[in-house]
């Protein structure tokens, strides 16, 4: 029986701004630099760096480091303000200036609105003068964070009166100085820079190696021993930069107490770098989300290129653009310009060639790998505003003449014909299509007219070939019981050594090879499903079931899903099956897709060996698949489609519907909360979200509350503003709660509402604290939502289908993180409870039809399962989601 540690908290710190200076590591040159400044009485000085890098934290210990004896600081947070006028900004600022420096306001008047506006000097001759005399000897330094926001637009107020305002004020005012703070991508931003010009100006950026490693070893000092090797293995991952080195912390810790293995290895560093990636999926995504389609493609073709240069033991990657080239991509002026730029940015080295932070490179490989990249950009209608990405795409043709098609994607995404440039070309005769934009290359075909032709670079046998230029995978291939790995990016040679043998039908070599990969990653579950279908097939006789999961995209929530199935696999095969007969489970690769689900469907009546299915994820791949199993007479279970519109007699599901979770979140909401008004945020286009919105407004309404703003707010709207949302819901609308139901593509717009929430709630003038009490769905359950909602999310009100602290699921949660080495989630949990349940169904000589039949009987106990009693009623689980609170930066059970 494991015990766990809960009394130690983990001390790395993600989410949220470091304000203790003890738990504060390195930038001493910076704050060197900043005391210089402005003890020479430099007025202005300018502070950039990446989002994520630590500028907040920066911006808070300030005081703490920098001539206390001389100077006060004063945080001023222009994003709350830049639509303001300057009267407003004004009033705001002189409010925070008595509040932070915690000043006699009975001594000092604060200017109103109405005063400014007719006198905005009154600010700098009446109200500083009266700060300054409580000051005493002492100088003012106003710390201005999202400075960044004057570089966007001349337009607005913060830009056309405040920063004017402020500069009149400083050439007067010898005790007041201004310390900026930019967080963009580069600051290659003209407004900004006319207005800085010849300012000193320092970059925040990475930690160098003493202070990284004190930011490693220091917060767990005295209870994680980080060996030499492990030190070094995470600053090769985080390259010195602050925020991912807390998350690998973090992860590392967080395993460590799990496991109760208090000594960290190399070996432990890499088997967290899964869970890091995915507890620093929001930060990672800044690298991504602001960059161009060019810029994209470039930055996931040099993270291939690095991946293939690792697995052949080459020191120097490939150039990046001549890898591109075998795609059938040929880089004209816009590609090398988007290299030289994402070095610019501090994401690229010098050289070009390798991407700076090691966990960046693996979350690209993983999340954007290059393939997927180039299809998405062919499925674009328009080109990116303001944007001329000239790119080649070189295609056969028998004619002696070499032509260049220059287009372009106007606003509304039609092609325009810019010209045509003719050459006499030596044979081989070829013509050349240049377009204006990556984002129109799957639109060759129908524009250029004269049709695209098969490119001399081949496809892999996994891979189909899409308009002659694209090689993008087969579904109908991406299926497996152990010829190929569905998760390529995960490295491990005993895998892959395993996979040629079981290929050449070798199965006592395969399973062999397959055990020693999963010495090497006891956390993949793919390697523990292909050992034990190795072990069946070796055996002979065996019994057969389907695992379709999202492998492509959403590849941890895979991992969750297929660990319950190996867990189950593993005990039944280590049991000895049933009357010897080994139970085989074949993967397959769904991404997500609805017509990839389809296609998967379609392969997998075909083979009669199949007896069950476990899958899909979503609601939308389920619903697609559905109707090809129930022609076959295939049972299929779900463990994670909660929709209500999902049903038929082959249909089963192992988690709570939508139904009585949406039910059980407005009880309590009217109930227990008291709440009247509710505002909906959700995505109208998935079966999920939809229905749990449907399901809540049906019984909130009927237990006499109101939901405003009905029937949503669209969480998938592009244009969707939650910083005007939130409080129009609340101050217009007067909503008291908000139920959040988003769509696991839109989880980082629903924290977005939290952490607004949160933010709006905490704003000084808001005096009656008013917010919304939040309730949500399981898309929520996970650690972003903890982490990077941080205080905000305090309260958070979660139905969900499994807890690991739940009395009855301690067991099983204990046995789940003794084999994975680590916690699991509940995804975990209920395909466990699926597979347990098909098992349950199996006989020695079954049939679909009798699998379909059992199924309907099963009654499995507590102690068969991840903790409650498994029976079904008309395909549904007889259980109740549970309700999970946050509290504490943890979830917790409410009673």
């Amino acid at each position: 029986m494991m015990t766990y540690p809960t009394v130690l908290r983990n001390p790395y710190i993600i989410g949220r701004p470091i304000d203790e200076p003890e738990k504060f590591f390195g930038r001493e040159r910076l704050f060197h630099f900043i005391e210089d400044n402005l003890r020479q009485g430099v007025k202005f000085i300018l502070l950039h760096g990446q989002r994520r890098i630590g500028k907040s934290s920066v911006l808070r210990n300030i005081p703490h480091f920098v001539g206390s004896d001389e100077f006060v600081f004063v945080p001023f947070d222009l994003e709350f303000y830049s639509q303001e006028p300057l009267s407003s900004i004004l009033v705001a600022l002189a409010q925070d200036i008595i509040e932070h420096l915690e000043l006699d306001a009975d001594k000092i008047r604060l200017p109103s609105v109405a005063e400014l506006e007719a006198e905005p000097y009154i600010f700098s001759s009446q109200f500083l003068p009266k700060v300054y005399e409580a000051l005493g000897e002492k100088n003012l330094v106003l710390l201005l964070d999202e400075f960044d926001l004057l570089g966007i637009d001349y337009s607005v107020p913060v830009f056309e009166d405040f920063f004017p305002y402020l500069q009149s004020i400083l050439e007067l005012d010898n005790k007041l100085f201004i310390i900026p703070f930019v967080g963009r991508q580069s600051l290659d931003m003209p407004n900004l820079l006319s207005l800085v010009k010849g300012v000193p100006c320092q970059e925040i950026g990475l930690l160098d190696e003493l202070s990284a490693k004190r930011l490693i070893t220091k917060p767990a000092e005295g209870v994680l021993n980080y060996e030499t090797e492990a030190i070094k293995a995470i600053l090769e991952l985080s390259a010195g930069h602050p925020y991912f080195t807390q998350v690998i912390g973090f992860a590392i810790f967080g395993r460590a107490r799990d496991l109760e293995k208090w000594q960290v290895s190399r070996e432990d560093v890499e088997s967290i770098v899964d869970k890091a990636i995915e507890s620093a999926e929001a930060g990672l995504a800044w690298f991504w989300d602001g960059l161009s389609s060019t810029e994209k493609v470039v930055f996931s073709s040099v993270a291939e290129a690095q991946k293939i240069a690792i697995e052949k033991a080459d020191k120097v990657p490939q150039d990046s653009l001549n890898l591109l080239k075998k795609y059938g991509v040929y880089p004209k002026d816009s590609l090398v310009k988007a290299v030289k730029q994402l070095v610019e940015f501090g994401f690229l080295d010098d050289t070009g060639r390798r991407v700076k932070i090691e966990l960046v490179r693996r979350w690209l490989v993983q999340r954007h790998p290059l393939r997927q990249e180039l299809e998405k950009v062919k499925k674009l209608e328009k080109s990116e505003s303001n944007e001329a990405n000239n790119i080649y795409i070189h295609t056969h043709q028998g004619s002696g003449i070499k032509q260049e098609q220059e287009i372009e994607v106007s606003d509304k995404g039609a092609l325009v014909w810019l010209g045509k440039k003719h050459h006499s070309l030596p044979q081989p005769r070829q013509k050349r299509i240049l377009l204006s934009s990556v984002a129109v290359i799957g639109l060759i075909s129908a524009a250029v007219g004269f049709g695209v032709y098969q490119l001399a670079t081949p496809c892999l046998p996994s891979e189909n070939k899409k308009l002659g230029i694209f090689c993008i995978a087969n579904p109908i291939i991406n299926i497996s019981r152990g010829e190929l790995t569905l998760f390529p990016i995960t490295g491990n040679t005993n895998r892959d050594l395993g996979i040629e043998a079981f290929k050449k039908g070798n199965y006592s070599e395969a399973a062999q090879f397959f055990k020693q990969a999963v010495a090497d990653n006891r956390n993949d579950p793919e390697v523990l499903i292909y050992y034990n279908n190795a072990l069946a097939r070796k055996q002979g006789s065996r019994l057969t079931i389907a695992a379709v999961v999202p492998a492509d995209n959403k590849a941890n929530l895979a991992k969750e899903m297929l660990r319950g199935i190996a867990q189950s696999q593993n005990q039944f095969n280590q049991k000895g099956g049933l009357n010897g007969k080994l139970l085989e489970v074949i993967i397959a690769n769904d991404a997500n897709e609805q017509e990839q689900a389809k296609q998967i469907a379609q392969e997998l009546v075909k083979d009669k060996s199949i007896m069950g299915v476990i899958g899909h994820n979503s609601g939308e791949a389920t619903n697609a698949a559905l109707a090809e199993y129930k022609l076959a007479n295939l049972a299929i279970i779900s463990p994670t489609s909660t929709s209500i519109s999902l049903q038929g007699d082959n249909f089963f599901r192992t988690v709570p519907s939508d139904h009585p979770a949406g039910k059980k979140l407005a009880e309590y909401a009217s109930q227990t909360l008291k709440l009247k008004k509710v505002v909906i945020f959700a995505n109208p286009e998935s079966t999920y979200s939809d229905s749990m919105r449907e399901v809540f407004t049906k019984y909130f309404e009927k237990l006499g509350g109101e939901v405003v703003h009905p029937p949503l707010i669209n969480l998938a709207d592009p244009k969707l503003d939650v910083d005007k949302e939130v409080p129009k819901s609340v101050w217009r609308y007067q909503a008291e709660g908000a139920a959040l139901f988003p769509d696991t593509q839109h989880t980082d717009v629903a924290l977005k509402v939290i952490k607004y929430n949160g933010d709006l709630i905490a704003r000084p003038q808001n005096t009656q604290k008013k917010g919304l009490k939040l309730l949500g769905g399981n898309s929520l359950y996970n650690n972003d939502t903890l982490i990077l909602g941080g205080k905000a999310a305090e309260g958070l009100i979660l139905a969900v289908p499994w807890f690991k602290n739940s009395p009855q699921s301690k067991n099983f949660s204990q046995a789940a993180a003794q084999q994975w080495g680590g916690e699991v989630s509940w995804r975990t949990a209920t395909s466990y409870d699926a597979t347990q349940a098909l098992i349950k169904a199996l006989s020695i000589n079954p049939t679909r039809a009798t699998v379909l039949q059992q199924l309907k009987e099963v009654n499995l106990s507590p102690q068969e399962t991840s903790g409650e009693s498994l029976s079904f009623g008309s395909g549904e689980r007889k259980t109740q989601p549970i309700l999970v609170k946050i509290e504490g930066g943890e979830f917790k059970l409410v009673e």
